[in-house]
């Protein structure tokens, strides 16, 4: 403890004295620090702890947050796409009910019959 001590003594003394770092490093904490990462407002609405919740600014509590993901990450991956469906066309599905083998689809994407 005393390395903290005389740590804390020493920042003091530079700020008492109006050391330039000292403003240097208050103006650096001003631009970086404007509010708190996305990822602790993620923890405040998981946690769902009313006070804390209400301390939360306008531009997240106005988002839609959804209950299996609240405020995902901008930058997130999306890992997964939705494979194109192809949409049984009626006849398919007659013959389909007639011969079970029978294999004709038609997409809906592209309109094109596949035999």
């Amino acid at each position: 403890m005393a390395w903290l001590e005389t740590n804390v003594h020493e920042v003091l003394g530079k700020v008492d004295a109006r050391d330039p770092l000292v403003e240097e490093c208050e103006h650096k904490r001003k631009m970086r620090y404007q509010s708190a990462p996305r990822n602790i407002y993620r923890h405040v609405i998981l946690s769902e702890m009313k006070e804390a919740t209400a301390a939360l600014p306008l531009e997240v509590t106005s988002q839609p947050v959804m209950g299996f993901d609240p405020l995902p990450p901008l930058d997130s991956i999306i890992s997964y796409t939705r494979p194109e469906r192809c949409v049984p066309h009626t006849l398919s599905l007659f013959f389909r009910s007639l011969l079970p083998n029978f294999n004709l689809q038609v997409c809906a994407a592209s309109c094109c019959w596949q035999i």
